[in-house]
């Protein structure tokens, strides 16, 4: 959006103004979003009569050049149409109640001027929308206040429009606050860092205050809060958060790290390259302010339902007038409007419930994905990282050119002794096998550990060497050659291998697995109690290692030796029965099933592609959440559809007073008003989950 200008500043809030020459008309719910979706902004006002554009921002993320850097970036001629509507504020309430004073107070041909200038746009607006051939609320507004002010009642027409309007802004205020809500949610959680100076000293300072090529020194443990590259140092770096990988990867000299990941080994020395809205960890950002752009059928049909109502209202105020001659009952008819708490109440249930759920760590991506969740009757689990954990357990020790328990247990104690020195997950796996029979340790030399190959140590005055193949066969000249058959035997199971050698000799091997989730079988327990019927599992293995554990899960089938593109067929092959599904993966192998299910959920240490593919996303990495939000869907779509039924009840019982003439207009109005801000406060009420019972 090029011919931008500065019309206003101070920290945390701009207004610009764009060139008359620009169309901007039907563009600002466009722009809005657009701009929302950038990290650290916190509101954002169009106003396209005006060509001004107003945003609130986190100072602490940006700045007033990168704010008009990225609005100058918007291309209009991209931008969705879509009829905007005027933003009402604390000064047209104002307004309208000085209006009201004055038609109440003044003689009446002043009060006559000042009505006819306050209610003009709400005539006008009622006009347009019948040139146009909508038959509106805006339309039965128009008639409402035009009737009053024709019969000379300009008390009457005032009050109405002061309604009007307060329930317009109050309506406003109420999207307003949902959007902010999620908008909170998109500022990045802040850490210290040791920062570098041109000097060479360091100080320890907050993430937030860094910028664009400064240094940073990391260490193991430090979540690193930026985009950069590595100017010093090696690491093991864990992206399990961005990737899916469990196992972490070796960064050195310039190589670029990223924001979301860890140091888990080593020290770096690291150069900022990108911060705040522009690092990586803003996508997931970006995914939660994309989640409120696309419609749900439930919303298109609650908006088709309020258009429908508003030619009934006209109905029945045609009725009341041939009837009873009374414009006063027929004014009081068409202040009442089903289709604003209709319209307006689902969207806000939906972004309640979007807040509420990553308050739980579970990333909803749209009103569509929580009406589908509600309808799932079957769930597929893929089982490498969903059901199963990313870490390890050791499941074989095979000794070499020795036979007997004894040979094992000893290989074991012997690499567990060597490997406590190291944090690597492998290394904790086995150690843990060790602790758990309860093996002895082992005397040993020091330990030298070479980041992403293995560790090195002496017994018995012997050069002791373990890790994976490539290191111990091209750095340390261990010949495999006699013991291929029985790798390739555990290849073929899937294990992972940790290799060790003693005097350059081949002792053995340990072979280590994903391991079974602690809250599985709670959470297919309670998924069947919430009336999902059908539990499945998608897997890789053999078909009787697949089929064991689905037993053990009790799981009402199991796909085994699937392929990405199986996968895919599975789940297509499931909704031609015609069933709902859902389908729970975490890797890039997993993407086509996750477009392809009614629902697809990510795992937490997803891979970015699966995370991307997804419906839901989990943020934090427990099995048990997808249960959760299931009920979230399950308490969404009972408010919308019991919002729907209050909104029919209680607005056609205030019309009936009003055609019976129990209502005058300004009762009318008001009390049709309350019902609205009524039912939009209990959609926003429900974005916390109740004091007295959590979800289980």
């Amino acid at each position: 959006m090029t011919s931008l200008r500065v019309k206003h500043h101070i920290p945390g809030r701009i207004r610009f103004k764009v060139k008359r020459d620009v169309e901007l008309e039907d563009t600002g719910d466009w722009i809005k979003q657009s701009v929302m979706a950038i990290q650290g902004i916190r509101s954002v006002r169009v106003n396209e009569a005006a060509h001004s554009i107003a945003i609130e921002y986190d100072v602490a993320l940006l700045d007033k050049d990168i704010v008009e850097d990225r609005l100058a970036q918007l291309d209009l001629t991209q931008a969705q149409l879509a009829e905007s509507e005027h933003q009402f504020t604390r000064g047209d309430i104002a307004m309208n109640v000085i209006g009201t004073l004055s038609a109440a107070l003044l003689p009446k041909k002043w009060g006559a001027i000042s009505t006819a200038t306050l209610i003009a746009p709400t005539l006008l607006e009622g006009i347009s929308e019948v040139k146009n051939k909508h038959v509106s609320v805006e339309v039965l507004d128009a008639i409402a206040v035009g009737l009053s002010a024709y019969r000379g009642d300009y008390r009457t027409a005032m009050m109405t429009q002061t309604l009007i309007s307060l329930g317009e802004y109050m309506e406003q205020e109420t999207c307003r606050k949902s959007d902010k809500l999620l908008a909170d949610l998109m500022i990045p959680q802040q850490s210290m860092v040791w920062q570098i100076f041109p000097d060479g000293s360091k100080a320890k300072v907050s993430s937030a205050v860094l910028v664009e090529h400064d240094m940073i020194e990391l260490v193991p443990g430090d979540a690193i809060p930026i985009d950069g590259v590595i100017i010093g140092g090696a690491a093991l770096i864990n992206q399990a958060a961005l990737t899916g990988e469990s196992v972490p990867v070796r960064r050195e000299l310039d190589a670029t790290v990223y924001s979301g990941s860890s140091v888990y080994e080593g020290t770096i020395q690291v150069r900022v390259d990108k911060i705040g809205s522009e690092s990586t960890t803003a996508k997931i950002a970006q995914l939660i302010y994309d989640s409120l752009s696309e419609k749900s059928e439930i919303q298109q049909v609650t908006q088709d339902m309020a258009n429908r109502r508003v030619k009934i209202t006209l109905g029945i105020g045609a009725a009341v007038f041939a009837l009873t001659q009374d414009i006063n009952r027929v004014a009081s008819v068409f202040l009442v409007d089903y289709s604003c708490a209709l319209k307006l109440s689902t969207p806000v249930t939906f972004k309640s419930i979007m807040y509420r759920a990553v308050q739980q760590g579970i990333l909803l991506k749209g009103g569509s994905a929580i009406e589908k969740l509600a309808d799932i009757d079957v769930c597929v689990f893929d089982k490498t990282g969903t059901l199963t954990h990313g870490d390890m357990e050791v499941t074989d020790v095979v000794p070499f050119n020795c036979q007997g328990d004894h040979c094992a247990r000893d290989l074991l104690a012997m690499a567990a002794s060597v490997e406590e020195h190291s944090n690597h997950p492998l290394s904790q796996a086995v150690v843990n096998a060790a602790k758990h029979h309860q093996l002895p340790h082992i005397d040993h030399g020091e330990v030298e550990y070479v980041i992403a190959h293995g560790l090195k140590s002496t017994v018995n005055s012997h050069c002791l060497v373990m890790g994976s193949r490539h290191f111990l066969e091209v750095h340390e000249g261990v010949d495999f050659s006699a013991f291929e058959q029985q790798i390739s035997e555990y290849e073929a199971k899937g294990r992972h291998l940790i290799f060790v050698s003693h005097q350059s000799e081949l002792m053995g091997m340990i072979g280590l697995r994903d391991h079974l989730r602690e809250d599985v079988y709670r959470t297919l327990e309670d998924l069947r109690q919430l009336g999902i019927p059908k539990l499945m599992m998608i897997s890789g293995d053999s078909v009787y290692k697949a089929n064991m554990l689905g037993d053990d899960l009790k799981l009402d089938k199991v796909f085994a030796q699937a392929t990405p593109e199986s996968k895919s067929s599975i789940i297509e092959s499931l909704q031609q029965q015609g069933h709902k599904v859902m389908f729970i993966g975490d890797g890039v192998n997993d993407a086509p099933a996750l477009t392809k299910a009614n629902v697809g959920v990510a795992m937490c240490k997803g891979t970015e592609l699966a995370r991307q593919a997804a419906d839901v996303v989990l943020l934090k990495d427990d099995l048990y959440s997808v249960v959760e939000t299931y009920q979230l869907s399950q308490v969404a779509m009972n408010i919308i559809h019991s919002n729907i039924k209050v909104a029919e009840y209680v607005n056609s019982g205030i019309m009936l007073a009003a055609a019976m003439g129990w209502l005058n207009p300004t009762m009318s109005a008001l009390l049709h008003n309350g019902t609205t801000l009524g039912i939009l406060a209990r959609s926003l009420a429900i974005k916390n989950p109740p004091k007295h019972a959590q979800l289980n």
